[in-house]
C-alpha cells in the first residue's frame, strides 16, 4: 500500500517532534479519520526530521500501517467489546445485559486509548515531514 502524501501548516514544535494542521485532501479523506475533526480541520503528529519550525508549511507522509489498522482499532474494538459484554450479561438478564455492554464499550474506549500510546511509540506507525514547501518568513 503506497504512503499518502499531505501538505500541511507546523503549529508547534516539541523535540522531535511537530503538530501539523492540514485540511485533509480527497485521498486522505477516504479512511474516514479526518471526518472526526469537527473543524474540518487535522492535527496530526509527525516526527520532524527535516527541522520544520512553526509556521513553516510542509508536505506529510502519512504512515500505511496506521491507515491500515485505523478503522479496526477506532470502531472495531469498542463494537467487539459492546457485543461481548451484552452477550455475557444476557445470560443473566436483558437489563444486566444492557448494563455489561455499557461497561464492556467504556472498556473497549480505554482499550483504544492504551493501544494508540503502544501504536504512537512504534516507528512504522508515524507519520513524518518528507519536505519544508514554504518557510515561514
Amino acid at each position: 500500500m503506497k504512503e499518502i502524501l499531505d501538505q500541511g501548516t507546523v503549529i508547534k514544535i516539541e523535540n522531535n517532534m511537530a503538530l501539523v494542521k492540514f485540511t485533509p485532501s480527497s485521498e486522505c479523506a477516504k479512511c474516514g479519520a479526518c471526518s472526526l475533526a469537527v473543524s474540518g480541520e487535522m492535527v496530526l503528529e509527525a516526527e520532524n526530521e527535516m527541522g520544520a519550525e512553526e509556521g513553516d508549511r510542509v508536505e506529510v507522509e502519512i504512515s500505511s500501517a496506521a491507515r491500515v489498522l485505523f478503522p479496526f482499532v477506532v470502531f472495531g474494538i469498542p463494537i467487539l467489546f459492546f457485543f461481548l459484554g451484552l452477550s455475557l450479561g444476557s445470560m443473566i438478564s436483558e437489563a444486566f445485559g444492557i448494563i455489561m455492554g455499557i461497561l464492556f464499550l467504556i472498556l473497549g474506549f480505554l482499550s483504544v486509548r492504551i493501544i494508540n500510546i503502544f501504536m504512537a511509540r512504534q516507528k512504522k506507525f508515524r507519520s513524518r515531514i518528507v519536505k519544508i514547501l514554504v518557510r515561514r518568513s
